[in-house]
């Protein structure tokens, strides 16, 4: 009874693999087509996949049905790709909310996601000095999937992306980890009223003894007050109300507005190795009563006495706002910025803007950089991170950043070197009015691409301890330019509570 039991269960068996092993042979090819596994990465000739690297075999639809939430903050990289991920989505069948918040608000929604181990948002917008440098833990370390024989590869990074964005948005402390990978590259730099400065230079000129000429090494900070002054006076004020406007409200804008300031004139907030690049747990050299850290907090109260007295509360946004409308006829603001005031629908001054990199100090020109990257939350599940690093391979490859560039309501530049090759004016335009809106966005580039010389741009600190840091120098500015304290008290009083922290 048991022998033959067992040999009927043997014979089972070997049926059952016999017929498996047919059924396998019949159904692959037919599995293969129904999943798209070669069908549709073959199809993509024509689509934002085009040039991606997938391994052979890679199932593009394996995630269909996988909803995910990218918090990111409200840019121009942001806006585009809300439109395009559309494709995205019909391609692999991953469904993306991109939910665009302002900048405190996703501040305040990614600390409590990575506090709470939640993996709310698979996605996450990774700035370098509030997210990345404070939960780097938090984030996926992107390594293994770059370097994975059956995921899409990031062809080229990181020789292909800029030296160093990739030191500020991928890494903290050192190299061996891949925490994000650079996403957008918003600089702040100079956008002036060009038809004001046409109409008004000879009289400027003659007036004030030099010519005011945007971006060169003459066109200093204080000869920014002088003109802003100028300009108030003299100028019309149906044409503009005032010559310049601060964004110093109590907020993260006023400290990269005075950063500018503060790097054209030599200085710095700490001296520690890396601290402005790879980043640093803390700090221990400060330097808020150093000769040029006092100098740029006088010249940033002559700034003020010049500016918009309602902009001692306003912060970037407000900025951008009264450029566009034609209060103001200076500004440090985003490079961003520029879609808004170039939109005739939008803009009051649109047509009439130049764009150049920030006046100089006794040092330099100082342009801040606010680039970001973009990461994989730790706590998603496997699947969820594997489906983000897709959107991801996608979301930075060459034509989509290409795409952003040249998209009507775009104008963010490239994180990739690749990308600038093939962003020339043929390509561009083909209509004369085409070819006026390439020549505003090709001066536009040049901004961004003079501010990104070394010698030109500045990077703020990158320390663990950043949020309190900031929020020192944020406090002690914004009552500065508010109350007129001393300069030199005012850093006495920063070095002193920055000494705390490190105590």
């Amino acid at each position: 009874m048991y022998e033959w039991k067992w040999h009927k269960l043997i014979g089972f068996i070997s049926t059952m693999i016999i017929l498996a092993g047919i059924l396998s042979a019949c159904s692959g090819p037919k599995a293969e087509e129904k999943d798209g596994i070669e069908l549709d990465i073959n199809s993509l000739i024509g689509t934002s996949f085009e040039n991606i690297e997938f391994p052979k075999g890679y199932n593009i639809k394996q995630f269909e049905g996988i909803n995910l939430n990218f918090i990111v903050e409200n840019n121009l990289y942001a806006n585009i790709l809300t439109h395009e991920s559309e494709e995205f989505s019909e391609i692999t069948g991953i469904d993306i909310n991109i939910r665009a918040v302002d900048f405190d608000t996703l501040i305040q929604k990614v600390n409590l996601d990575f506090i709470s181990q939640s993996g709310k948002y698979e996605l996450i917008y990774v700035d370098p000095y509030q997210t990345l440098n404070r939960f780097y833990n938090y984030l996926e370390v992107l390594n293994p999937y770059n370097q994975s024989l059956s995921e899409p590869k990031i062809v080229g990074f990181t020789d292909d992306f800029i030296d160093f964005q990739t030191e500020v948005c991928s890494y903290f402390i050192n190299k061996n980890q891949i925490y994000s990978i650079p996403f957008d590259s918003t600089t702040m730099i100079f956008f002036y009223r060009k038809d004001i400065f046409d109409q008004y230079r000879l009289q400027m000129q003659e007036d004030l003894g030099f010519i005011p000429e945007p971006g060169t090494p003459e066109f200093t900070w204080e000869r920014y007050c002088k003109v802003a002054e100028w300009i108030e006076e003299h100028v019309p004020k149906e044409e503009v109300r005032y010559g310049s406007g601060l964004m110093a409200q109590e907020h993260n804008s006023i400290f990269c507005e005075f950063s500018n300031i503060l790097a054209a004139y030599g200085g710095d907030y700490f001296s520690d190795k890396n601290i402005n690049t790879l980043g640093t747990r803390s700090f221990q050299q400060i330097n808020t009563m150093d000769s040029n850290f006092i100098q740029a907090l006088d010249m940033y109260k002559e700034v003020a006495a010049v500016s918009a007295p309602e902009s001692v509360n306003w912060n970037w946004s407000d900025t951008a706002n009264a450029f566009r409308n034609g209060e103001i006829a200076m500004m440090a603001n985003w490079d961003e910025n520029y879609t808004y005031v170039e939109d005739p629908l939008l803009s009051k001054v649109a047509g009439n803007v130049g764009y150049s990199i920030l006046p100089y100090g006794d040092a330099r020109s100082g342009n801040i950089y606010g680039g970001s990257g973009i990461g994989i939350n730790k706590y998603a599940t496997e699947i969820e991170k594997k489906a983000s690093w897709l959107y991801i391979v996608w979301a930075t490859s060459k034509d989509m950043q290409i795409k952003v560039m040249v998209h009507p309501e775009g104008g963010s530049l490239p994180t990739r070197k690749s990308a600038y090759g093939e962003l020339d004016t043929e390509e561009l335009s083909e209509g004369e009015a085409d070819i006026q809106a390439t020549a505003k966005l090709l001066k536009h580039r040049s901004a961004i691409l003079n501010a990104w010389e070394k010698e030109n741009i500045y990077l703020r600190p990158k320390t663990s301890n950043f949020y309190d840091i900031e929020k020192v120098l944020i406090s002690h500015l914004h009552k500065m330019i508010k109350e007129g304290q001393d300069s030199r008290e005012v850093g006495k009083e920063i070095y002193d509570e920055l000494n705390r922290l490190i105590e």
